[in-house]
């Protein structure tokens, strides 16, 4: 998997914490006691640790990823907040189970499994179950997305995109839009108990217009839209993109 521009996270950043399921986050916080160690997955430029952190105060973070210099803003993050934070380099792909030891309590990610094939999600399920981790899993996507004023082609833009996101990140062929019910299922499959909730962008020009032109440009270069197309897309009033929060404790 490669890294991703970090200006991109950083624009994308309130939209994600104003979508979080507050419920799930809230358990996901009760679950981690002083001094357990949760484990943040494709952790980039720390996210997670952002968002629940400050629920978990006492908490120890390992942060992987494949890429440095997001961990290092990452770690920078975590200092900020006081959290006690150590960081891994590692390829996910390769050698997932490296990080689970010594085992953590809590298993996290961000906008990460949708990058993931459905045998690399059922390696990360195998995983955290075999450490007796809870999961959770924020901002999958799940293929939903509405903009307004509708345009004509819409349809065709969307259908290639969801194909753009099956791609191979890394991981093998990525299950995009379909990866929040594999999880689930995979985690099922392991014993945990799983919640789930919806967890949109809810976006509105002009409060999030430089994100909402980001995710036409976005998708216009995924798919080779047109000009016409990304014009009316940079210019949309509203966009809802879908996303699936998921929970899950060991059985």
């Amino acid at each position: 998997m490669s890294g991703f521009d970090p200006d991109w996270l950083a624009l994308r950043a309130p939209a994600d914490d104003a979508a979080r399921d507050a419920g799930l986050l809230a358990q996901a916080a009760a679950w981690v006691r002083p001094g357990e160690t949760i484990l943040d997955l494709g952790a980039g430029t720390g996210a997670t640790l952002g968002a629940l952190g400050p629920l978990a105060p006492r908490a120890r973070w390992r942060l992987a990823d494949n890429d440095a210099a997001l961990l290092a803003l990452a770690a920078a993050r975590g200092a900020a907040i006081g959290a006690l934070v150590e960081t891994v380099v590692v390829d996910l792909a390769a050698a997932p189970e490296a990080v689970f030891t010594p085992a953590p309590r809590l298993v996290t990610a961000s906008a990460f499994f949708d990058l993931l094939s459905g045998a690399a999600i059922v390696r990360l399920a195998e995983a955290a179950a075999r450490a007796g981790a809870a999961v959770y899993a924020a901002l999958t996507y799940d293929g939903v997305e509405r903009w307004e004023p509708p345009h004509p082609e819409d349809a065709a833009v969307r259908a290639a995109f969801l194909a753009d996101m099956r791609r191979d990140k890394g991981f093998g062929a990525a299950l995009g839009a379909d990866a929040a019910p594999a999880l689930a299922s995979a985690l099922a499959e392991q014993g945990y108990r799983v919640a789930t909730a919806p967890s949109p962008w809810r976006l509105e020009a002009p409060r999030d217009a430089a994100l909402i032109a980001a995710l036409a440009v976005g998708q216009a270069e995924a798919t080779g839209a047109g000009a016409g197309w990304l014009a009316a897309r940079r210019a949309a009033r509203r966009v809802v993109v879908g996303h699936v929060d998921v929970f899950a404790t060991p059985g």
